[in-house]
């Protein structure tokens, strides 16, 4: 499946319909300074200038989930995350918009207890949006407090939509199946043919959407994911979950034999989720003083540390370009200000 017209067509056909929060296409950019550094030539697709919400990666994910959101005529969302989840103020804002009501449950995953962390960044963005927002410990009870919530509101009369973390479902994975193609149309106009993307994972559903979108349209392409979080065979499950399910939908098969076959890095996890090392700061702040570009301390910021390690080790081929997904995170930088 060749164009972006036919995938569109097919996904309305079985009843997946999409809203639009992204009327224009993110830029597409050349890293000058750093290519010519690392003898490579990095472009990066910039998903954190989407024009809502101070933009990010979950916009093409929430485009799906909040139409059909729309079709089950519900009129409360619900979603989790971490305290400072750039999802959940994507979440929080968009389906404002949308004329939901939001509820944010938000875990204290990280253990920072700063001023900063605690009070600004995304909670700002939060509270400015009006969502209910719900504290709860890291420990395991968030699908409890969750589903407890929800019968809450549907012993009231509600209709309640749950948004999993990140967005990452077969729905939300939609999204970025469907950005493999707007990824490819914009290579083409610079005359560029990427074979490897690197991005940031989290909860799998942006590197099973691309994983899909380029099986869907019969393109070989290594997509190099890099953990944030320590355990890496259940977000491994995940992502070959939501890539057979994208691809049920289009009668295909996952080309992928094995698990092993995903390429998803844990060398630069660091000591924590949330936690950024001295590489990770130091790769923010490079990519901001030579390309003027900002990257967040809990997923591009570790995403790119391996990417720039990876490429010096040798681990990719030379002469081929490389395309780093910038998924966003920048108002979650203010939630580090202490860091920096």
């Amino acid at each position: 499946m060749k164009d972006i017209q036919t995938f569109d067509a097919l996904l309305i056909k079985n009843g997946y319909n999409r809203i639009s929060l992204m009327n224009q296409e993110t830029p597409l950019v050349h890293l000058r300074h750093l290519s010519k550094e690392l003898d490579t030539e990095i472009f990066i697709k910039r998903d954190d200038l989407s024009e809502l919400g101070t933009g990010g990666n979950k916009l093409r994910k929430l485009e799906f989930l909040l139409a059909e959101a729309k079709s089950q005529r519900a009129n409360r969302i619900i979603t989790v995350g971490a305290r400072q989840s750039n999802h959940a103020r994507l979440t929080a804002i968009t389906a404002k918009m949308m004329g939901f009501e939001v509820d944010l449950v938000l875990k204290n995953s990280v253990p920072l207890d700063t001023e900063s962390y605690q009070l600004n960044g995304n909670l700002v963005l939060d509270n400015i949006v009006d969502a209910n927002i719900h504290e709860i410990p890291n420990d395991g009870t968030a699908s409890t407090f969750i589903s407890n919530l929800a019968k809450h509101y549907a012993s009231e009369g509600e209709t309640v939509y749950i948004i999993p973390v990140g967005g990452s479902n077969t729905i939300g994975g939609l999204g970025y199946a469907r950005a493999a193609y707007q990824i490819e149309n914009q290579a083409s106009e610079l005359g560029l043919d990427f074979q490897h993307i690197a991005l940031a994972s989290g909860s799998g559903g942006t590197h099973a959407g691309l994983v899909a979108g380029y099986l869907i349209m019969e393109k070989k392409m290594f997509i190099h994911a890099y953990n944030v979080q320590h355990e890496r065979e259940p977000l491994l499950r995940e992502t070959h979950d939501i890539t057979n399910q994208i691809l049920d939908i289009f009668h295909l098969k996952n080309q992928f034999a094995s698990l092993n076959d995903y390429l998803l890095s844990n060398e630069y996890v660091g000591e924590a989720y949330g936690i950024p090392n001295e590489e990770t700061l130091k790769t923010i702040k490079h990519l901001a003083k030579t390309e003027g570009i900002i990257l967040d301390p809990v997923y591009t910021g570790k995403a790119f540390t391996g990417l720039v390690h990876d490429i010096k080790k040798g681990k990719f081929p030379k002469g081929k370009p490389i395309l780093f997904i910038h998924t966003g995170g920048t108002a979650g930088v203010f939630a580090y200000s202490n860091w920096f």
